[in-house]
């Protein structure tokens, strides 16, 4: 089985229109398992309330793309923030110099892998975040970057 971890720079995607947002689209409605710390909820929602504050979100859409996200939460593997992935946070800030947001989803990604039962089991990142993406790639996470897909007419 394979997860896909999506951080909230990617999942946000599903609900602003900007580069990546047609592939996560079309990525989502095929169903992949996915996976984002408590964290990805949190930032999502702030996106998104920041929109409507800056009047880039008219009320009416800013609530129906937050109940949209706290509907698709609920069929996210949720990677809470525990002692033992705090302590993953700082090993991988430390190792990677990443800022404390993209420290808590690798390390998450990292605890969720170490998580599966099988052997052929693995967890996939989606990230258009340049460090975050190049870090999981020292960790041996294989990453898919919505941006770079879209451009590149990837199909999902």
């Amino acid at each position: 089985m394979i997860v896909h971890y999506l951080d909230s720079n990617a999942w946000v995607k599903r609900y602003c229109r900007e580069r990546g947002s047609e592939w996560v689209a079309e990525f989502v409605a095929g169903g992949p398992r996915l996976a984002c710390a408590t964290l990805g909820l949190v930032e999502v929602v702030a996106t998104l309330a920041r929109k409507g504050k800056a009047g880039e979100l008219p009320p009416d859409a800013l609530r129906s793309k937050l109940a949209q996200a706290r509907k698709d939460w609920r069929a996210f593997t949720e990677v809470r923030l525990t002692p033992e992935v705090a302590e993953l946070a700082l090993e991988v800030a430390e190792n990677h110099a990443l800022r404390g947001a993209d420290a808590i989803h690798l390390a998450s990604a990292l605890s969720l892998r170490r998580s599966l039962p099988g052997p052929k089991d693995d967890v996939v990142i989606v990230t258009s975040d340049k460090e975050l993406a190049n870090a999981a790639k020292q960790e041996g996470f294989a990453v898919l970057d919505p941006e770079q897909a879209e451009t590149q007419g990837a199909q999902p």
